[in-house]
């Protein structure tokens, strides 16, 4: 009987695959990194007269225009800054102008605490992103508390 038992046993053994195991612990943020989509790339605006193109900035995410529907005002010279708050800033070309910035992942779709600064209103704005299930990309502009807040809605460019 115990030989029977023995003959089992070892049956079993030859027959189990050998799997490799790891005593490191699992990153899970860069598991949630390689899973869920990223922001990162070319978005047009919801407006459709810009371009963004997110890129990282170290561990934080920040936008650039890179493309205008009208590059140029009414006298044919590049776009730049006019409302910005700051007079010394009002000569600079909104082409490459960064627009979005300090984003950080909180969670598989989500990136909060950055900002988002408007050339329309020379104003910023806190803004929280998200990508939702059907590709798009919302983007939460607020003053003081996200509920107030407004929501734009962008489209990745392929």
């Amino acid at each position: 009987m115990l030989r029977i038992v023995c003959l089992l046993l070892a049956g079993l053994l030859v027959a189990t695959p050998v799997v490799a195991t790891s005593t490191r612990p699992v990153d899970e943020t860069a598991t949630h990194a390689m899973e869920s989509p990223t922001p990162v790339g070319v978005w047009l605006h919801a407006n459709e007269r810009i371009k963004i193109q997110i890129v990282p900035c170290g561990e934080l995410l920040c936008g650039n225009i890179i493309w205008f529907k009208w590059p140029n005002d009414a006298q044919g010279l590049p776009l730049v800054d006019l409302k910005n708050a700051d007079p010394a800033l009002r000569a600079r070309p909104l082409l490459g102008l960064t627009v979005l910035y300090g984003l950080r992942r909180t969670g598989k779709n989500t990136w909060e605490d950055g900002y988002v600064y408007n050339p329309d209103d020379g104003e910023n704005y806190r803004a929280d992103m998200t990508i939702q299930n059907d590709g798009t990309l919302c983007i939460r502009a607020y003053v003081l508390i996200s509920w107030f807040g407004h929501t734009l809605i962008w489209t990745r460019v392929p």
